[in-house]
């Protein structure tokens, strides 16, 4: 769909480009990500199956995410839009788009992953000295974080139980962030994602998070199968 390149993630999505260097703590206490946009690998394991592959993820403030799936010679397969509870499916070859919620995505998709995305990116708390810390959220709802010695954050829980995994930080736009996210909802399905060459905090043009739907058949998501 994206002739110019999305996921894209996530993206949630974060994070290489460059080799990994020593970073002063205070380089990733209190960034605030307002967008992020890259090339990066996936690994999406649920219940009802697994699927691995590459793709371009773009996020923006507060709860947009497109992730485009890609097939091994670059052609978008399919694409997915995700803004707060709305879910657009959209497949550029059939001129088919599929509307609905998080709730209406076959599992194999990641069902239970995607509400979490926003969670995942927030600006992390900050460090010590202990280095597991208890955070009271503004919905009353309770959060473990887990530093490493150097103060990166290392690992989140929630409430729940889902709980999102950092690691292999690498310096960006001038700032640390983590080149590898590994996500865990509470039910039982996983999503890893690997970065390569991110964008932060670049604009992102709006047909991008709200593409044109002109010519294409508009379908419930509940009738979606998948690949």
């Amino acid at each position: 769909m994206l002739k110019k390149l999305f996921l894209p993630l996530l993206l949630l999505a974060t994070f290489s480009g460059c080799a990994a260097v020593p970073v002063q703590q205070s380089s990733v206490h209190g960034v605030a990500i307002e967008t992020l946009q890259g090339s990066v690998n996936i690994t999406l394991s649920s219940p009802a199956g697994q699927m691995s592959g590459n793709g371009v993820l773009f996020f923006k403030r507060p709860d947009s995410f497109r992730l485009s799936i890609l097939a091994p010679f670059g052609q978008v397969v399919l694409d997915i839009i995700v803004e707060g509870e709305k879910v657009l499916c959209l497949r550029e070859s059939r001129k088919t788009a599929w509307q609905g919620t998080v709730g209406d995505l076959p599992a194999s998709l990641g069902t239970q992953v995607w509400p979490l995305m926003k969670w995942i990116v927030e600006p992390p708390h900050p460090p010590g000295p202990a280095l597991e810390r208890i955070f009271t959220r503004a919905d009353g709802t309770v959060e473990k974080v887990y530093y490493d010695p150097a103060g990166f954050v290392q690992r989140k829980v929630n409430g729940t139980g889902d709980e999102v995994f950092y690691s292999d930080y690498r310096i960006t736009d001038d700032r640390a962030l983590p080149n590898r996210i590994e996500i865990n909802a509470s039910g039982g399905s996983r999503l890893v994602l690997v970065f390569d060459d991110p964008e932060i905090n670049r604009p992102i043009e709006n047909g991008i998070l709200n593409p044109p739907l002109d010519g294409y058949a508009i379908l419930p998501l509940k009738e979606f199968k998948g690949f």
